[in-house]
C-alpha cells in the first residue's frame, strides 16, 4: 500500500506509521487552550482531522462553543449586555 503524495508517512513514538495530516499540531493545540484560558471563545481547531486527532479537535470545539454560550448567559443575567466578546 503506497501513501498518497499529500499524505507523507511519518513514524510515531510507538513505531507505527501515521499520515502527517492525521496528527494534531501540539503547538496549535497549546495556543488554542491558552486563548480559551484567557477568555477567547472564538478560537477553533481545524475539523479536518480523522481518528484520535479529529476527536480531540471536535471535542475541543464543542467545549469552546459550550463555554461561549454559558458566558453569554451569565453576562445577560448580570446585566452586561454590552460586554465585549472576543472574536466578534
Amino acid at each position: 500500500m503506497q501513501p498518497q503524495e499529500s499524505q507523507r508517512r511519518v513514524r510515531t513514538t510507538n513505531g507505527r506509521a501515521a499520515t502527517q495530516e492525521a496528527r494534531l499540531d501540539q503547538r496549535k493545540l497549546l495556543r488554542a487552550l491558552q486563548a480559551v484560558r484567557d477568555g477567547d471563545f472564538s478560537v477553533r481547531l481545524p475539523s479536518d482531522h480523522t481518528g484520535l486527532a479529529g476527536k480531540i479537535a471536535d471535542t475541543f470545539n464543542e467545549i469552546v462553543t459550550s463555554n461561549r454560550a454559558r458566558a453569554r448567559r451569565t453576562d445577560r443575567r448580570q446585566g452586561r449586555t454590552n460586554a465585549p466578546s472576543h472574536g466578534e
